[in-house]
């Protein structure tokens, strides 16, 4: 159990620092797009709160099914991270573009590219992180 806990906090610093660049480069300037296009939708500033606590929980899911599924290098790791995050964005973009009329599909595209791009390092800490502090 150790080894989860020790996962998610190395996953979770890390998380912020992968995200940086695509942040700035995309998810900032959509909010800000989604926010003139929508103003009584869309928060001109995300609730950062509710961010931290939302990815704080996707990356235990993420961290408790890579340990269930044995990864426990960063090869394993960056490739399970790559198409698990691809699948956990199109159902995240998919199900809101089913509900809202907020996304285009060159968003949810890029969304869902990018997801992959950044779950590729976030899966390699987590399977190298779970091999290195396996058995504690």
């Amino acid at each position: 159990m150790k080894k989860i806990f020790i996962t998610i906090v190395i996953t979770f610093i890390s998380s912020i620092i992968i995200g940086i660049l695509p942040a700035i480069l995309f998810y900032v300037p959509s909010q800000i797009e989604f926010a003139r296009q929508f103003p009584d939708i869309v928060n001109a500033e995300p609730e950062p709160i509710f961010m931290l606590v939302g990815s704080l929980a996707l990356l235990i899911l993420w961290v408790i099914s890579f340990d269930k599924m044995g990864i426990k290098d960063y090869k394993k790791g960056a490739l399970t991270g790559i198409w698990y995050s691809m699948l956990c964005f199109i159902f995240f973009d998919l199900t809101l573009s089913g509900l809202t009329n907020i996304y285009s599909m060159e968003f949810i595209i890029t969304d869902i590219l990018l997801s992959g791009i950044i779950g590729g390092p976030q899966g390699a800490i987590i399977g190298w992180s779970l091999g290195r502090f396996a058995g504690k």
